[in-house]
């Protein structure tokens, strides 16, 4: 029988389509005395059970949900722990009360990485591992501006009760800051979640 810690791996997993075993530790077992080890004692009996499955291909192994959402060999992969790392800083200062990876808005509007809902406050997060050339870039916010101009957004359930502005862009990227100015969006770049969190918490949330 599944105990609830679980099946809330499980749900992770789903969430985020993989985490590394390192990931699974820091989410569920950092208040233990040994979390390593009762990481893999857990996730050794989850796989045994045929309820996850792992790419022993990396060290320490990742993990997917069985059956898996993506491939396991993904160049995604990477992408998808980098969100599961940015969601684990995060929510050593807060943590968001929505948090959706990959969200559709619409064939015509913008794919964010991330949404979520930080102090009440709806944020659009775009993890940049890789470097785009300025065009690419122009047109994956040129989404969001008419996302915003169509106004679909008000019709959200997140917009109710919040105050009637459109939710923050921020993009997360280790290897430039790219020169954005769109009017009616406000785009935050910063190099990793602490440099924004330490010094704009209270500003923005």
């Amino acid at each position: 029988m599944l105990k609830q810690r679980d099946r809330d791996i499980i749900q992770a997993l789903h969430l985020f389509r993989c985490l590394s075993r390192d990931q699974l530790s820091t989410l569920f077992f950092s208040t233990l005395k040994n979390p390593i080890t009762s990481t893999n004692f857990v996730l050794k009996r989850m796989r045994r059970e045929g309820h996850i499955i792992a790419n022993e291909s990396n060290t320490p192994y990742i993990y997917f949900p069985n059956p898996p959402i993506i491939k396991v060999t993904s160049q995604k992969v990477k992408h998808y722990l980098a969100i599961a790392d940015f969601y684990i800083s995060v929510c050593r200062y807060l943590k968001p009360s929505v948090f959706r990876v990959e969200p559709r808005f619409g064939t015509d509007f913008m794919q964010p990485d991330i949404f979520m809902i930080l102090n009440n406050t709806p944020v659009f997060v775009e993890i940049q591992n890789s470097v785009y050339s300025a065009r690419v870039m122009a047109e994956k916010f040129n989404r969001y501006l008419y996302y915003y101009q169509s106004k679909e957004w008000i019709k959200e359930e997140w917009y109710l009760n919040q105050e009637p502005h459109f939710p923050f862009i921020w993009i997360v990227s280790k290897k430039i800051n790219y020169p954005l100015s769109f009017e009616n969006l406000n785009i935050i770049q910063t190099r990793n979640v602490e440099s924004f969190l330490d010094k704009y918490l209270v500003t923005y949330l």
